[in-house]
């Protein structure tokens, strides 16, 4: 029972081995570093044939990794801050009004507008930063993600 329990915890290196070949063989690396997840079966009438067929994955070019991850970051910040930002302008008014006046539905009132096109041009800036950063360098890039 010992010897078990050891085993679990301490597995001899024949068995870290097999685990490592195992896992090399189901996640086949395909360009770029990506792992693809393969299943392989075996057959009833032949057990130690083995078939490995894998599905065709979707990928996606380098490029609009960029697009999606800086239009999300965008907007999300934007939605986040905006009910910040909606009572800073409250406060630098000079009419007297409160929060209370206004109500809290004031502070989410245009939100969703203002977060779509954070969506939009941070899409557009972090796309064009991520194309021009590469050969150009973060300072080029980051002018031609400005200019948009």
């Amino acid at each position: 029972h010992a010897s078990t329990i050891n085993n679990i915890i301490n597995p001899p290196s024949h068995a870290r081995h097999n685990a490592r070949k195992k896992f090399q063989s189901t996640f086949i690396p395909r360009g770029g570093g990506a792992a693809v997840a393969t299943s392989t079966s075996t057959t009833a009438s032949a057990p130690s044939a083995t078939t490995t067929s894998s599905k065709p994955s979707l990928s996606l070019p380098a490029w609009s990794n960029k697009i999606i991850a800086g239009g999300t970051s965008r907007a999300l910040a934007q939605a986040l801050l905006y009910p910040v930002d909606a009572l800073r302008t409250l406060a630098q008014t000079r009419d007297g009004r409160t929060l209370s006046d206004v109500g809290t539905k004031a502070l989410l009132r245009g939100c969703a507008q203002t977060s779509s096109f954070a969506l939009l041009t941070g899409a557009f800036q972090f796309g064009i930063f991520g194309l021009v950063n590469p050969k150009y360098g973060p300072l080029v890039a980051s002018a031609a993600g400005a200019a948009g």
